[in-house]
């Protein structure tokens, strides 16, 4: 007999899960920063920002994303009109840009002190592991089951 809370017990209420969600398909829209770093499922019409110091200017600049058709759209960079025209935008305000966007990364080492904000969290991308020299930022659509793998994981250690 499995006893409740036993590893055994865990592992079996994780299977049953598994299946039903394998065999429901269902298919989150998951924010994935990075490749080990958090996934954070998202909805149409979210909020995402990156914020960092541009670094000519020594300015902070905001990045806004719309989650929409099951992309980001950039719709929106402010900052100092100074970094603006640096970046190649005329105009302040919202609806300044429009950029549709499934992934975008930012170099490992960059010094513009990158946070990504999303979901109510603010996530420091230097706290993220780096692959390859960059930490990727993008949208994806796995099973239900994988995107509760992490969680779980981080339960059970």
């Amino acid at each position: 007999m499995i006893r409740p809370g036993s590893r055994a017990g865990r592992w079996a209420v994780f299977a049953v899960l598994a299946f039903a969600c394998l065999a429901a398909g269902i298919r989150p829209l998951v924010l994935e920063i990075g490749r080990f770093g958090p996934r954070l499922w998202v909805h149409e019409g979210d909020l995402i920002s990156l914020h960092y110091t541009q670094s000519m200017y020594g300015v902070p600049v905001a990045e806004h994303l719309r989650v929409e058709s099951g992309s980001m759209v950039l719709f929106e960079v402010a900052s100092s009109e100074a970094a603006l025209e640096y970046l190649g935008i005329e105009a302040k305000g919202p609806n300044n840009v429009r950029r549709v966007l499934q992934e975008f990364s930012v170099p490992a080492d960059s010094v513009g002190n990158h946070v990504l904000c999303a979901g109510g969290r603010r996530i420091p991308l230097a706290s993220v592991p780096a692959d390859e020299g960059r930490i990727l930022i993008r949208l994806a659509r796995p099973p239900l089951f994988i995107y509760l793998i992490q969680p779980l994981r981080e339960l059970w250690r």
